[in-house]
């Protein structure tokens, strides 16, 4: 496993790096960056599986940094390392799927008990995804059917099949343009001008809507629905579900199987 810090300030990357003992994590490397362009190239170069990072900083911020992330690198977690207490700071965080947020000056056993709860759930994380339940070919082809064949854009519509038949998997933005042979850029703005949605939008619109669909048309335990739609994090999973549905799972699922 390998951890990012990252921190404007070199004397607090450092202390941080050096007070932890990170083979009690399960962490191989540790890198530092001070910046977001720094960040941004070690995760070029590496697999990053969770980053601690400051929030302000100079040139772009680390909930920008966690946002470009989510794009690129959707498995990396994130826990925020900072002396910002600000309500709107902790929303923004909590918003983006942030893992944990830790006020300086770091309390270590706190920050013991984040990390160890977070390597567990990369863990289970990782063996969720060897048994993931199959999502059922009706369902798979009602929302290819409702979500593709009206778009008029053909390189939309085929990222948009893409992005459906791949709902269960990590998805990353490259893999999505080498498939419709577009730069990753363009791809972007393109999606966002054609769906009025970023693609990081889109893929967390369809997986609520397709987990609906499993709460309703299946009796799949709500664990299961949450890693068939690519939510290993189950917490995090029920936090955008009801930010979208208005209802959490398990409510969701009650109304609608009533209702039928």
């Amino acid at each position: 496993m390998q951890a990012l810090l990252i921190d404007d300030e070199i004397v607090a990357v450092n202390a941080l790096k050096r007070r932890v003992d990170w083979s009690r994590y399960h962490v191989d490397q540790v890198f530092t960056a001070q910046s977001m362009q720094e960040a941004q190239e070690i995760f070029r170069q590496q697999k990053i599986d969770f980053m601690l990072c400051d929030i302000e900083m100079p040139n772009g911020s680390g909930l920008e940094l966690f946002e470009w992330v989510k794009i690129y690198y959707p498995l990396t977690e994130c826990v925020y390392v900072t002396c910002h207490p600000e309500y709107k700071y902790i929303r923004k965080a909590l918003k983006l799927g942030s893992a944990d947020y830790i006020l300086k000056p770091i309390d270590y056993e706190e920050l013991d008990e984040v990390l160890c709860e977070l390597v567990k759930r990369l863990d289970k994380a990782t063996e969720n995804t060897e048994k993931i339940e199959k999502i059922p070919d009706e369902i798979m082809q009602k929302l290819i059917s409702q979500n593709v064949h009206t778009e008029q854009d053909q390189m939309i519509r085929d990222a948009k099949q893409f992005i459906l038949e791949h709902i269960q998997e990590t998805i990353y933005v490259e893999a999505i343009a080498n498939q419709v042979h577009l730069n990753e850029q363009y791809l972007m703005r393109l999606f966002k001008k054609e769906t009025g949605m970023t693609i990081l939008e889109y893929i967390t619109n369809e997986r609520v809507t397709m987990a609906a669909e499993l709460l309703v048309e299946t009796n799949f335990p709500i664990v299961t629905v949450a890693d068939s739609v690519g939510y290993g994090n189950y917490s995090y999973f029920t936090k955008i579900f009801k930010r979208y549905m208005g209802d959490n799972p398990k409510t969701y699922r009650q109304k609608h199987k009533t209702a039928e």
